[in-house]
Parts: C-alpha cells; structure tokens; sequence
C-alpha cells in the first residue's frame, strides 16, 4: 500500500469520528470475554470510546481544539503588512496558495472537477493578495487518487475563469504539505525567488511554515479562514452536531500532523 493510502487509512480509523468509536467497539469486544480484569478494562474503553464520540461532536469542543492549534498561527496578514514587506529589504517575489482538495461530480457544469471549499477560499484570498501586491502566483497540489487532473491544474482554472488572474507556476506532483515546499521550492529557484508569501488556513499554517522552511524558502504567513474562537452562547454547544465533528478531525489531524512533523526535524 502506497504511504497516501496508509495516511488516508489512519485518517478514518484513528481521528473522529471513527477513531473514537472504534475503542468503543474493541472495548465491548474486550468486555464479552471470560476474566473479570478483561471485561472491567473492556467496559472502561466502552465508556472512553463513547464519551470521546460525543464530546468531539459538540461545538464547545470542537472550537476548543481548532482553537488552540490555531493559537500557533501567525496574525492575518493585511494589505497594509503586505506592502510594508514589498517596500523592505527583502520583498517576497511569490505568493504561493496551497491546495486544499477537491471534489468530483459528473452533473457538474461545465467540468466535474472543481477545488473543494478549503481550496477556493485560499484561492479567494491568495488572489486578494496578488490584487494588492502585482506578486505573481504558484498553485499547488498534485491529483487526488483516480483523477486525471490535479488540483493545481483546477486551481488555475478557477483563478483564471473566476478571479481574471492566471498563475505562472503550477505545481502538480506534490501530495501533501512537505511535498508542496519541496517542489515550490524547486519551481521557484529557477526565478530566484526564494521568500514568498504563504497562503493557507490558519489551522493548518504552523505545519505549512514549518515545511516551507525546510525546503529553504523564507515564508510570510498569510493565514485566513480562522474557525475557532466563537463563544459559546447556548447549551446547544454541547449537543453533536457534522460540522463540528468536522472541526475536531481537523484540530486532531493538525496537531498528529504536527507531531509527525517533528518527529521529522521540520519543527
């Protein structure tokens, strides 16, 4: 199996939703055997399991998680910082937006693939961006498994269709976070341009930067799309709800990341 299968696989069964009520399941397994100790440490991991399922579905959790892996974001960058970089020593000569996923539909019109929502908000504010600055754009993001065309290639085509902008480099052989630095790094180096401006979700930056340094690129963070931080006005916060089992998977599946990504040196 391929490592992107072997990511994809932790994903479902480790992180919620599944990641939670699997213990769940092993611990009622454990619990019918023979064996007082077994069955006691069986109906503990039940109970784990079931109060993490629910937990991690309420919305007070879920903004408590992204919240803090987004405590370890930078600042948004403003068009007013952004100038004051392109008037220093040092200007950034990129804007690099990362690919974020996309989705497929055969009913779609006029093509089936499209970047998913992460993806055309970061397109959204990378073009904010490029608006503001004259900065020339790099799009990455490799194809997803069994599709033919890769999200940089879909990226494009929405900067251009939807925005009236049309990036200068197209990365699509990355598959994930590391890959993209690696090779906008080696894109970029053909130009000479090794500080750039870094466009993401602010869940999802500390790692980003973290790789992009590593590839030896000198990164401005420019962060959006902060979900955390609501306050919770209601007990409805504490009933499940899909969108925030959503917002703990991400949260989850960042700070494994991150763990994973020291584990490597970037950090």
């Amino acid at each position: 199996m391929e490592w992107s299968g072997l990511n994809s696989l932790f994903s479902v069964l480790v992180l919620p939703p599944a990641g939670p009520l699997v213990l769940a399941a092993f611990g009622w397994w454990l619990s019918r055997r023979r064996g007082k100790t077994g069955a006691r440490a069986g109906r503990s991991l039940l109970g784990i399991g079931l109060a993490a399922a629910w937990l991690l579905s309420t919305p007070a959790v879920a903004q408590a998680l992204i919240g803090w892996v987004e405590s370890f974001a930078p600042e948004p960058l403003t068009t007013e910082a952004l100038a004051r970089e392109l008037r220093g020593s040092a200007p950034p000569g990129a804007i690099v937006v990362l690919g974020g996923g996309a989705r497929h539909n055969e009913r779609e019109w006029p093509q089936p693939d499209w970047p998913n929502p992460r993806t055309l908000e970061r397109l959204a504010f990378g073009a904010l961006l490029a608006r503001a600055s004259g900065l020339p754009i790099l799009v990455s993001g490799g194809k997803p498994p069994r599709r033919e065309t890769s999200e940089a290639a879909l990226m494009a085509r929405t900067l251009s269709d939807s925005f009236g902008l049309a990036p200068r480099w197209l990365d699509e052989q990355s598959r994930d976070t590391a890959g993209n630095a690696a090779e906008s790094a080696r894109l970029l180096a053909a130009d000479g341009v090794a500080r750039i401006v870094l466009v993401t979700q602010a869940y999802h930056m500390p790692r980003a930067l973290a790789a992009f340094r590593a590839a030896g690129l000198d990164p401005i963070a420019a962060p959006h799309g902060f979900a955390g931080g609501l306050r919770i006005e209601s007990w409805h916060a504490f009933l499940p709800s899909a969108g925030a089992t959503g917002l703990s998977w991400l949260a989850t599946h960042e700070a494994v990341g991150a763990v994973w990504y020291r584990i490597r040196g970037f950090f």
